[in-house]
């Protein structure tokens, strides 16, 4: 990943005497007059401040360690978030007029990570028109992701690559705060991982990852359910415990009516339940992140007769905290003592996993 250009500026010589760093950014017009904070990204408090003039902004401060900056009410097109590596002495630049923005810097951190992000970018934009190519022939999703398979993990391998070259410096810790939910699968593997780089402990965002592992593993396979509530689609009260530990294998799907792989698992969830429901075997939808009456209005488009919970967005159990779920659909087979079977569930491995258990 990283090239010779830059490999020599990966190293830092760290001294316990505090060393002035600048950052000089520019800025679209639009900003003028704007304040724009440095957020540190280990304590995610405002260090430092400056205002927008003539297109312009400046920060000066000191440092006798590594630090990771976030600058925080930029009004940018896309939004995006821009990060700024900063070490003793570190002179950085930062153009917002581009997009995404740029950033270099006279230490190298900042310049290694936007040759990462150049590389992983051109490759992921020719393996997007394979991916396009191979839709037009008619091939699968499934089929799509068995035959790429070694080219997603040739671009994983640019970030697994680019943690262990720069285990040593910040840029390593961020690029691991950043893939660690893609990466590892226990929490186990995740320490593993985190006590191989040396800034991991300095970024919140990590720490928050790490944690979520923790509530995870309470929830892996083998552990009794959590329970956690919400409403029936009549409004009235609702827990998962009402369908979940009472005797019945239960399938629970997270989901939410925008989510197009959600929608895409309904009729497999509709076949499950047409085929076993009964006193051994239920489908339960969750339905998370979503307007209530968008939810309703797809359970008639859909066609879906199996049992929901509803639970809004600001409901006092927060349903995909609890189990971890960051993405949906999140399908997660329950024994019939309420026990989780298995996460992750998706199309035929789905359903062939419930036909084994009610055999």
């Amino acid at each position: 990943m990283r090239k010779t250009s830059f490999l020599l500026f990966a190293l830092f010589t760290l001294t316990a005497t505090a060393q002035n760093y600048t950052i000089k950014g520019k800025a679209d017009n639009e900003p003028n007059g704007k304040v724009i904070y440095l957020i540190d990204q280990n304590t995610l408090l405002a260090t430092d401040s400056a205002v927008v003039s003539d297109g312009v902004f400046e920060f000066k401060g000191n440092a006798n360690d590594q630090l990771l900056f976030e600058l925080k009410n930029i009004e940018k097109r896309g939004r995006e978030k821009v990060y700024i590596f900063i070490a003793p002495g570190s002179n950085v630049s930062v153009d917002l007029t581009t997009f995404p923005a740029t950033v270099s810097d006279n230490g190298g951190m900042n310049d290694i990570l936007a040759a990462l992000e150049a590389e992983v970018k051109s490759k992921g934009e020719a393996l997007n028109k394979v991916i396009r190519r191979l839709q037009t022939e008619g091939k699968s999703r499934d089929e799509i992701a068995q035959m790429l398979n070694s080219d997603v993990e040739a671009i994983y391998d640019l970030y697994r690559k680019a943690i262990d070259d720069n285990s040593d410096n910040m840029v390593g810790a961020y690029i691991l705060a950043m893939t660690a939910p893609h990466f590892y699968q226990s929490l186990s593997d995740l320490d593993a991982a985190i006590a191989k780089v040396k800034y991991a402990d300095r970024i919140d965002y990590l720490r928050r990852v790490r944690n979520s592992y923790k509530v995870s593993a309470s929830t892996d396979p083998g552990a009794m359910f959590v329970d956690f509530s919400g409403f029936t689609v009549d409004g009235k009260p609702s827990k998962l415990s009402d369908y979940v530990g009472k005797g019945k294998y239960v399938l629970v799907d997270f989901w939410a009516s925008w989510c197009g792989p959600c929608r895409q698992e309904i009729p497999n969830l509709l076949e499950l339940q047409k085929r076993f429901a009964g006193d051994r075997f239920t489908v339960l939808g969750v339905n998370v992140w979503d307007n209530e009456d968008k939810f309703k209005a797809s359970l008639v488009s859909e066609g879906i007769d199996y049992p929901q919970i509803f639970v809004p967005r600001n409901n006092k159990d927060n349903a995909t905290e609890l189990y971890n779920i960051k993405g949906i659909p999140q399908i997660i087979l329950f024994a019939p003592d309420g026990k989780i079977i298995k996460r992750d569930l998706r199309g035929a491995a789905m359903k062939a996993l419930v036909e084994e258990c009610l055999k």
